[in-house]
């Protein structure tokens, strides 16, 4: 499949993905060593920072690549999916139908009457 977009230029980012992919892999290795017999391994090893860190770092440069279906329709220059929208302006739709139910009626009349003074009661008394 040719999606026309590789460049020369993209090669040093390319070995650098595949550099932390290979640092990812062996810290989830090393992380997964660190289990007992039949367990998990724990999430306060410390491994599990670096391996979280790695993870974001390759996230980030894939979409820096157009290697994640959102990145490639933004190099595409594509809009988000069509119905997708149209679902969500459809479920919004609905929500204010229902909410009109509830509209209160005209309240400004309320602001014409005189306000009366409430007495202060002392309940000691």
């Amino acid at each position: 499949m040719e999606l026309g977009i590789y460049e020369e230029a993209f090669e040093p980012l390319i070995r650098e993905v595949a550099q932390i992919e290979r640092r990812r892999t062996r810290l989830q290795k090393a992380w997964a060593a660190t289990a007992p017999p039949g367990g998990k391994p724990s999430f306060l090893d410390p491994h599990y920072p670096l391996l979280v860190q790695a993870e974001r770092e390759l996230l980030a440069m894939r979409e820096e690549l157009g290697l994640t279906p959102k990145a490639l329709r933004k190099l595409r220059g594509a809009p988000d999916s069509p119905v997708k929208q149209d679902l969500i302006t459809e479920r919004l739709g609905m929500i204010a139908e229902r909410v009109k139910a509830y509209e209160l009626p005209d309240v400004s009349i309320l602001n014409t009457l005189p306000v009366l003074p409430i007495p202060l009661v002392d309940p000691d008394e």
